[in-house]
């Protein structure tokens, strides 16, 4: 049988079916010969019910053993995870920023990687976390560089999101 298999950090998609529906409605990304999932799309599609997952060895994934997989990995995976969730319950296609230097990107609605320019880069932050001036500096001229808007996410205690958009002003 053909299955969906966790390499890595990675999750390559084996099944046609699962391919189709993902490449409509932007989940993953070709990679080279193979189709394939980043492990926070993988954790979201497995939440809901739309993804098979095993090993290399062919044992079947469950979501918790992702989740523990992608906290090893991935700095504040759970809160990144959080913040890619609640773009694609309103209807965003979300990506990793990780390349430009950010947690996660964001298409404009009904807009596709390829057919519009990215919205919003996203710097996801716990309520705790704190943010230094040359880090602050650096993210807003990132995001002006690549001309998007910045916004940082911060997940409080109770694990809800707000949203701030950072700009530069000058005089």
């Amino acid at each position: 049988m053909i299955s969906n298999i966790l390499l890595t950090d990675k999750i390559l998609i084996r099944k046609n079916k699962d391919k189709s529906l993902f490449i409509q409605k932007s989940f993953g990304e070709k990679n080279k010969t193979d189709y394939v999932l980043d492990l926070i799309e993988a954790y979201y599609l497995l939440e809901k019910g739309k993804l098979e997952l095993e090993d290399k060895k062919g044992n079947k994934i469950e979501s918790d053993e992702l989740l523990k997989i992608g906290e090893k990995k991935i700095q504040d995976f759970y809160k990144k995870y959080l913040v890619y969730s609640d773009f694609r319950e309103r209807g965003y296609v979300v990506k990793t920023g990780f390349k430009f230097g950010f947690d996660l990107r964001v298409y404009p609605k009904g807009k596709k990687p390829g057919e519009e320019h990215t919205q919003w880069v996203i710097a996801v932050k716990g309520q705790n976390d704190r943010i230094n001036f040359i880090e602050l500096s650096r993210k807003v001229r990132l995001s002006g560089n690549i001309k998007t808007k910045l916004l940082f996410a911060v997940v409080d205690s109770e694990n809800d999101v707000n949203y701030y958009e950072t700009i530069r002003v000058t005089p």
